[in-house]
């Protein structure tokens, strides 16, 4: 079943202690899979799955980050989209000593429509984080305080 846009994309984003709490767990998380000694194929899929923790912590299809489109228009088809690929963030995790916050704060998603996906998924694969939404044409708000990205 599809989600859709709806009136409460156009609220406000608030982070909850819960939520903040939950993202300490996942942090914990990553770092504890980082240092398994396990095989890298098994370790970067748990990982990843680790990346979409945040994405399920930090409100799943009402995140803090909407696109126009869909804050704007009830009834359109969303999807999740990673701001910043996942198989970088991985790269990064598995590197000497990567700063774990600022690792979660760019694994966070951006409700967008499902033609918009499609469009980021589009724009070439070298661009990644805000950059790829600017060329893809994608305005994103963030819901904390409804200002547009840069």
């Amino acid at each position: 079943m599809p989600y859709l846009s709806k009136p409460a994309h156009a609220r406000r984003y608030t982070e909850s202690s819960a939520t903040r709490q939950r993202l300490d767990e996942v942090k914990v998380l990553l770092d504890a899979i980082r240092r398994l000694p396990i095989g890298l194929a098994l370790k970067k899929r748990m990982l990843v799955h680790g990346i979409w923790e945040v994405a399920k912590a930090t409100g799943d299809s009402q995140g803090r980050y909407r696109s126009e489109r869909v804050i704007r228009t009830v009834g359109l088809q969303i999807q999740r989209d990673h701001i910043y690929k996942k198989n970088a963030l991985v790269e990064e995790l598995l590197g000497a000593s990567p700063d774990l916050d600022k690792v979660i704060s760019r694994a966070a998603c951006c409700i967008v429509t499902a033609e918009e996906h499609h469009g980021l998924h589009s724009v070439g694969v070298h661009l990644d984080g805000w950059e790829r939404y600017r060329v893809a044409g994608v305005v994103v708000y963030d819901m904390i305080d409804e200002t547009v990205m840069p």
